[in-house]
Protein backbone atom coordinates (compact mmCIF):
# COMPACT_ATOMS: atom_id res chain seq x y z
CA UNK A 1 0.00 0.00 0.00
CA UNK A 2 1.36 3.40 -0.99
CA UNK A 3 1.33 6.32 1.42
CA UNK A 4 -0.22 9.56 0.19
CA UNK A 5 2.32 12.30 -0.55
CA UNK A 6 3.25 14.56 2.32
CA UNK A 7 1.25 17.79 2.35
CA UNK A 8 3.45 20.86 2.60
CA UNK A 9 3.11 24.58 2.09
CA UNK A 10 6.12 26.68 1.14
CA UNK A 11 5.61 30.45 1.34
CA UNK A 12 8.06 32.95 -0.11
CA UNK A 13 7.53 36.60 0.78
CA UNK A 14 9.41 38.97 -1.50
CA UNK A 15 8.47 42.58 -0.85
CA UNK A 16 4.83 43.08 -1.79
CA UNK A 17 4.64 39.73 -3.63
CA UNK A 18 3.90 36.44 -1.88
CA UNK A 19 4.23 33.05 -3.56
CA UNK A 20 2.62 30.02 -1.92
CA UNK A 21 3.58 26.60 -3.29
CA UNK A 22 1.39 23.67 -2.31
CA UNK A 23 2.73 20.10 -2.33
CA UNK A 24 0.90 16.77 -2.00
CA UNK A 25 -2.86 16.44 -1.59
CA UNK A 26 -5.17 19.35 -0.81
CA UNK A 27 -8.35 17.87 0.60
CA UNK A 28 -10.68 17.97 3.60
CA UNK A 29 -7.88 16.86 5.94
CA UNK A 30 -5.27 19.39 4.76
CA UNK A 31 -7.39 22.41 3.76
CA UNK A 32 -7.42 23.83 7.32
CA UNK A 33 -3.61 24.13 7.24
CA UNK A 34 -3.82 26.07 4.00
CA UNK A 35 -6.62 28.25 5.37
CA UNK A 36 -4.37 29.20 8.30
CA UNK A 37 -1.53 30.16 5.94
CA UNK A 38 -3.87 32.10 3.64
CA UNK A 39 -5.22 34.04 6.63
CA UNK A 40 -1.68 34.90 7.73
CA UNK A 41 -0.71 36.05 4.25
CA UNK A 42 -3.95 37.99 3.78
CA UNK A 43 -3.19 40.00 6.91
CA UNK A 44 0.18 41.20 5.58
CA UNK A 45 0.53 44.90 4.80
CA UNK A 46 1.30 46.30 1.36
CA UNK A 47 0.43 43.19 -0.63
CA UNK A 48 0.40 43.75 -4.38
CA UNK A 49 0.21 40.17 -5.64
CA UNK A 50 -0.39 36.69 -4.23
CA UNK A 51 0.63 33.70 -6.35
CA UNK A 52 -0.57 30.18 -5.52
CA UNK A 53 1.59 27.57 -7.24
CA UNK A 54 -0.22 24.27 -7.86
CA UNK A 55 2.47 22.59 -9.99
CA UNK A 56 3.42 20.15 -7.22
CA UNK A 57 -0.14 19.47 -6.08
CA UNK A 58 -1.08 15.84 -6.74
CA UNK A 59 -4.73 15.93 -5.73
CA UNK A 60 -7.35 18.62 -5.17
CA UNK A 61 -10.89 18.09 -3.90
CA UNK A 62 -13.81 20.49 -3.45
CA UNK A 63 -12.74 21.56 0.06
CA UNK A 64 -9.30 22.52 -1.25
CA UNK A 65 -10.88 24.38 -4.14
CA UNK A 66 -13.19 26.20 -1.75
CA UNK A 67 -10.15 27.29 0.29
CA UNK A 68 -8.56 28.81 -2.82
CA UNK A 69 -11.81 30.57 -3.76
CA UNK A 70 -12.13 32.04 -0.26
CA UNK A 71 -8.61 33.43 -0.57
CA UNK A 72 -9.54 34.96 -3.93
CA UNK A 73 -12.63 36.62 -2.44
CA UNK A 74 -10.69 37.93 0.55
CA UNK A 75 -7.93 39.37 -1.63
CA UNK A 76 -10.39 40.90 -4.11
CA UNK A 77 -12.07 42.73 -1.22
CA UNK A 78 -8.66 44.30 -0.46
CA UNK A 79 -7.88 45.04 -4.11
CA UNK A 80 -5.04 42.50 -4.21
CA UNK A 81 -4.80 40.27 -7.29
CA UNK A 82 -4.42 36.51 -7.03
CA UNK A 83 -2.68 34.43 -9.68
CA UNK A 84 -2.78 30.65 -9.87
CA UNK A 85 0.09 28.67 -11.41
CA UNK A 86 -1.50 25.83 -13.33
CA UNK A 87 -1.28 22.41 -11.69
CA UNK A 88 -1.02 18.91 -13.14
CA UNK A 89 -3.70 17.61 -15.50
CA UNK A 90 -6.00 16.21 -12.75
CA UNK A 91 -5.90 19.50 -10.82
CA UNK A 92 -6.32 21.58 -13.96
CA UNK A 93 -9.29 19.46 -15.00
CA UNK A 94 -11.18 20.43 -11.85
CA UNK A 95 -10.51 24.12 -12.57
CA UNK A 96 -11.75 23.65 -16.13
CA UNK A 97 -14.89 21.68 -15.21
CA UNK A 98 -15.83 24.32 -12.64
CA UNK A 99 -14.97 27.05 -15.21
CA UNK A 100 -12.65 28.68 -12.69
CA UNK A 101 -9.96 29.18 -15.30
CA UNK A 102 -12.26 31.92 -16.66
CA UNK A 103 -12.77 33.55 -13.24
CA UNK A 104 -9.24 33.29 -11.87
CA UNK A 105 -5.99 34.42 -13.42
CA UNK A 106 -4.25 31.15 -14.31
CA UNK A 107 -0.71 31.07 -15.71
CA UNK A 108 1.69 28.29 -16.67
CA UNK A 109 4.74 29.77 -14.94
CA UNK A 110 5.17 32.35 -12.16
CA UNK A 111 7.81 34.06 -14.33
CA UNK A 112 4.89 35.25 -16.50
CA UNK A 113 3.78 37.57 -13.71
Amino acid sequence: MTRPPEFRILTNESGSRVEIAIFGELDLATAPQLTTEFERVGALDALELVVVDLRRLEFLDSSGLETILKLDASLRAKGVPLAIVRGPRAVERLFSVMQLDARLRVVDDPAEL
